[in-house]
C-alpha cells in the first residue's frame, strides 16, 4: 500500500492508547476490543503543511487502526472524533487488507471505501477547507461529485442514492418473496418511481 505522500513535517507517528477513548465511556470497551492499535500518524495544519486554513477547518489529521477483524469500527471512530476537534482521515488495516474511513459529525454518517480500493489523496489544495472537501469527495460515488454542485449538495445526493438503493433492494427481495400477485404489483407500483428517481439521481 502506497503510504501519503506528505512532508517530513506532517509527520507525528504517534501511539494513542485504547483507555484514552475507553475510560471517557465503559459502553466502549466492546467496541474498541476489535482494535489492535491506534496511531496518530499525520497533522495537516499552516505550520506543517503551509497552506492557509479556511472557514471552520483549522487542521486536519490522519489517524491509522490496526483492526482484529474487518468489521467496520463505526463506533470507535465516532468515539475518537468526539475527543478530537478535527476532521481525521482514518487507514484502517486487517493483516494484509487495507481501506479508508472519515466521520462527518454534522452529519452523523461514516464513509468507508471499500477493502483494498486505493485512492489517490491529493495534498497540494491551497487551503485546509479545499483540502477537506478533496478528502470528502474520494468517499462519494463519481455521479454526485461534479463542478456545479458544492461539498454539502454532493453528500445529500450521495445520501439519497444509498438510501433509496437499500430500500429497492429490499423492495425486490419483498416482491420476489410475496405469492400473491395482487400484492406484487402494489410492490411494484411502489417500486417504479423509486427506480426512477435513483436513475435520475445517478445521471
Amino acid at each position: 500500500m502506497k503510504q501519503f505522500d506528505l512532508p517530513q513535517n506532517c509527520q507525528v507517528n504517534k501511539s494513542i492508547p485504547k483507555k484514552a477513548f475507553i475510560e471517557k465511556s465503559s459502553q466502549l470497551k466492546k467496541s474498541f476490543s476489535n482494535i489492535e492499535k491506534i496511531r496518530w500518524l499525520y497533522k495537516l495544519s499552516p505550520s506543517t503543511l503551509h497552506i492557509p486554513k479556511e472557514g471552520k477547518i483549522e487542521e486536519i489529521q490522519i489517524f491509522s487502526l490496526i483492526l482484529k477483524t474487518k468489521e467496520q469500527p463505526k463506533e470507535v471512530i465516532k468515539a475518537i472524533k468526539k475527543l478530537v476537534p478535527y476532521p481525521i482521515l482514518f487507514e484502517l488495516h486487517h493483516e494484509n487488507s487495507f481501506c479508508y474511513a472519515t466521520y462527518l459529525i454534522d452529519k452523523n454518517n461514516c464513509f468507508f471505501s471499500k477493502w483494498d480500493e486505493v485512492l489517490s489523496f491529493d495534498f497540494t489544495a491551497t487551503n485546509l477547507e479545499n483540502l477537506y472537501e478533496s478528502i470528502i469527495k474520494k468517499f462519494l460515488k463519481e455521479e454526485v461529485v461534479t463542478p456545479h454542485i458544492n461539498l454539502k449538495e454532493s453528500i445529500d445526493k450521495s445520501h439519497k442514492i444509498e438510501v433509496l438503493t437499500k430500500e429497492i433492494e429490499a423492495l425486490k427481495k419483498k416482491i420476489a418473496r410475496e405469492k400473491q400477485f395482487r400484492k406484487r404489483l402494489e410492490l411494484s407500483r411502489i417500486l417504479k418511481p423509486k427506480e426512477e428517481e435513483l436513475k435520475k439521481l445517478s445521471n
